[in-house]
């Protein structure tokens, strides 16, 4: 055992996972719709964390409706974070600036102190917030030493230079990122788990692992579980993970039939 290698690239994380769940969420220009393709990459970033390093902690929250709420604390049980993720309700607007707070105060109570901050934002409606505010906020998460990921989504041209502008503010040695995804022919979490925001340590050995193993093209050699997910450990999981990659590829087969006609 090389316990110093593994140090190097397993980061130890507290990480809040804010979700859009307003009105906007409904539109179907990723499929199935915002709502569900968020879902599912927001399962999945639970996922490779949780695996990057098994004392990490992911936690969720929503940010619209009448305010932001924090729906499971930083945890290591996957299936409570799904569980609570099919009880959320499209509702009302986004909240961001309150919710980022929110995940901030969260964050600032997790039980292990030596995990380091994270906070990943879906964004999938128009900020209402003023740039300046984003500004100022992201100044206070940087002084905080919070790391913040946001993935824009939907409203992608809108909402751009805010957000730029938010990241620019929070950003301390490149450990935050801006991905935007625009819609198209392309899955979410495809995107985003080939992304910065999933990269370990060392630039990406989990992420990419996954990402192979989503496109069909990683094999069930040695010991490991197919989408890197234990059946017995977590019946849930494995079977939305199995569920998600066969849609997506008998979506990629009407497309082949319907492009080919």
């Amino acid at each position: 055992q090389e316990p110093g290698e593994n140090a190097k690239t397993m980061v130890l994380e507290a990480t809040i996972i804010c979700v859009d769940n307003s009105e906007w969420m409904r539109n179907g220009d990723y499929l199935p719709t915002r709502m569900e393709s968020q879902a599912d990459a927001v399962n999945l970033i639970c996922n490779v964390k949780t695996q990057q390093n098994p004392e990490s902690t992911v936690g969720v929250m929503t940010m619209a409706a009448r305010s932001p709420e924090v729906l499971v604390t930083p945890t290591q049980d996957l299936g409570k974070i799904l569980t609570a993720l099919h009880s959320v309700k499209i509702d009302n607007c986004l909240h961001f600036v309150p919710a980022i707070q929110v995940a901030q105060l969260a964050l600032k109570h997790r039980q292990n102190k030596n995990q380091r901050q994270r906070i990943i934002a879906f964004v999938g409606s128009p900020l209402e917030d003023e740039e300046k505010d984003l500004v100022k906020l992201g100044k206070k998460l940087k002084k905080n030493n919070v790391a913040v990921d946001v993935v824009n989504f939907g409203e992608t041209a809108e909402n751009q230079a805010k957000l730029e502008a938010f990241i620019g503010a929070v950003n301390s040695s490149d450990n935050s990122n801006l991905l935007t995804v625009p819609p198209g022919p392309h899955i979410l979490s495809d995107i985003i788990i080939s992304s910065a925001i999933l990269q370990d340590g060392e630039g990406g050995g989990m992420g990419a692992a996954m990402a192979a193993s989503m496109s069909g093209m990683g094999g069930g050699g040695g010991g490991d579980f197919e989408y890197g997910v234990d059946p017995s450990l977590d019946p849930e999981l494995a079977m939305a993970l199995r569920i998600s990659a066969e849609e997506e590829r008998q979506r990629q087969e009407r497309e082949s039939k319907a492009t080919g006609a």
